[in-house]
C-alpha cells in the first residue's frame, strides 16, 4: 500500500526508541521506509531491564540501513498513538518512578508526526 505509511510498533525489547528503516538487505525501502516504534514497558521490575540480564544494549541487526530518530533508551514509559486519515502522530512518554497517579500529569518527551504518503 504505497499510499500508507508502514509502521512497525514492537513493546517486546522493553525500550522506547524510533528507527527509520530504508534498506533490509536487497530490499530498498528508500522510497517509502518503515518506521519502527519501540513502545516502552509501563514498567519493568527487578532485576531491570534486558541490558542488565543480557549484558548488551538494544542494536540494528546487521543488513540494516537505518536513521535511528531515537536512539533506544530503557526506561519505564509508553508511547500513545494517534491516527487518523491524513497522519499518525506518535507520543512518547518517561515514567521513570512516578506514581501511577502521576500518569495523567505526564507530558511526551517527544512528538512524531507520520504523514500519509
Amino acid at each position: 500500500m504505497r499510499d500508507r505509511t508502514p509502521l512497525f510498533v514492537s513493546g517486546d525489547l522493553h525500550g522506547i526508541g524510533e528507527t527509520v528503516i530504508g534498506r533490509s538487505g536487497a530490499h530498498d525501502f528508500s522510497r517509502h521506509p518503515v518506521v519502527s516504534v519501540l513502545c516502552g514497558p509501563v514498567g519493568t521490575g527487578k532485576p531491570g531491564f534486558p541490558s542488565f540480564i543480557r549484558g548488551m544494549v538494544p542494536q540494528v541487526p546487521a543488513g540494516l540501513e537505518v536513521q535511528e530518530a531515537l536512539q533506544p533508551i530503557e526506561e519505564n514509559g509508553f508511547t500513545i498513538a494517534d491516527v487518523t486519515a491524513e497522519d499518525i502522530t506518535l507520543r512518547y512518554f518517561k515514567r521513570r518512578r512516578a506514581p501511577e497517579a502521576a500518569i495523567d500529569e505526564l507530558e511526551p518527551f517527544r512528538t512524531t508526526v507520520l504523514s500519509r504518503q
